[in-house]
């Protein structure tokens, strides 16, 4: 348990020290830590309270190429969209929705433009006819070269991948809700 504690305390002053900037340590690192810890929690109006960008999205990558399973938030069996998404919250005890559809009730809502690393991007399922949402994922970046986010797919990659926006998910794109209070703060 010692061994496990500064290792943790390391990680956190690192973040905290470097007001949330990548650390230096390796994303499979990171991981290992995470799994052992659940840092922060969610304030009355659903939004994270200390959670950092950075450490929630070095988590999420972790899961890359973890294969896609309908109905599934489990690493083990698969992930589907909304169960990747909520299985990376609560790692960090921050209580999300397991539908697609759900997390548009919760959070903030922000402009795409204004999308920032670890905000929640929700979409239309794809069907044409319906505007329901029916896929989500986290945004890993939102700057001049576009925006790219980090999901479960049951497309060509089916599994978690990284996605840039481009015209068909730019189509489908319903908004962004913000659930880490940090963001507000860049």
């Amino acid at each position: 348990m010692i061994k496990l504690k500064f290792p943790l305390l390391v990680i956190t002053l690192t973040c905290v020290a470097t007001v949330c900037k990548p650390s230096a340590f390796g994303i499979n690192h990171i991981a290992k830590a995470y799994s052992h810890t659940k840092p922060t929690h969610n304030n009355d109006d659903g939004v994270a309270a200390t959670l950092c960008a950075d450490d929630l999205l070095s988590f999420a990558q972790t899961l890359i190429g973890v294969r896609y399973h309908s109905a599934s938030s489990s690493p083990v069996h698969g992930f589907d969209c909304s169960g990747f998404v909520s299985y990376v919250f609560k790692n960090f005890s921050i209580e999300v929705p397991r539908s697609s559809y759900e997390f548009a009730s919760v959070g903030e809502k922000v402009a795409l433009a204004d999308a920032r690393p670890g905000d929640v991007i929700l979409f239309t399922g794809t069907s044409k006819r319906s505007r329901r949402i029916g896929h989500v994922g986290i945004i890993m970046s939102n700057d001049n070269d576009g925006t790219t986010f980090i999901h479960s797919t049951s497309g060509k990659e089916h599994g978690v991948t990284i996605t840039a926006m481009d015209k068909t998910y730019h189509r489908r794109f319903v908004k962004i809700v913000r659930l880490l209070k940090q963001n507000d703060l860049s």
